[in-house]
């Protein structure tokens, strides 16, 4: 990371911080970080925006963020194997861009390609660190990003030519 901003509490569109959930008794608030970040491989600096949410009782979230419109601390991005949701498989599947983008692989330490999840947390002690996973699929996700078919780099390619059909002359 190269800089970061401090954590801020965004309300929903009717400037609510605090968002009721689904479950009865339970609220959220959204949390967001901008910053600008350096690929130490490519050199390339970006901005980048994280996000997540805090989910408690009611009560305790309303004590907690009421009166906050930033937090110290970070947000931290934390990707591993292991699904976050046993039962719902697809939850925090990492993906290379949008819902239908093909799932992002890793190289487990056995040496299977499986799955990477995706979580990002809010750290207020400062003191956690991103934990990543190198794609191994990244031919894939920039062929379907690029909307073009993806060939693994195995397939094996004919040089055969094709041929041709001719073509129908046009009368006159």
């Amino acid at each position: 990371m190269f800089k970061k901003s401090k954590i801020q509490i965004v309300p929903d569109q009717a400037g609510n911080k605090i968002r009721p959930s689904k479950t009865e008794g339970t609220s959220f608030v959204r949390l967001e970080q901008s910053l600008i970040s350096l690929n130490p491989t490519t050199g390339w600096l970006k901005n980048t925006s994280l996000s997540t949410i805090v989910i408690g009782p009611t009560d305790l979230i309303a004590k907690s963020f009421q009166h906050l419109d930033t937090l110290p601390g970070q947000l931290v991005i934390l990707e591993s194997f292991t699904p976050s949701n046993p039962n719902d498989l697809d939850k925090d599947i990492k993906r290379g861009g949008s819902e239908d983008a093909p799932v992002c692989l890793g190289l487990s330490p056995n040496g299977e390609h499986l799955s990477i999840y995706r979580k990002v947390i809010f750290d207020p002690t400062n003191t956690l660190s991103n934990v990543l996973i190198q794609h191994t699929n990244g031919d894939e996700i920039r062929a379907f990003n690029n909307s073009e078919e993806f060939v693994p780099a195995d397939t094996e390619v004919s040089e055969e030519p094709v041929a041709e059909e001719p073509v129908a002359e046009e009368q006159q």
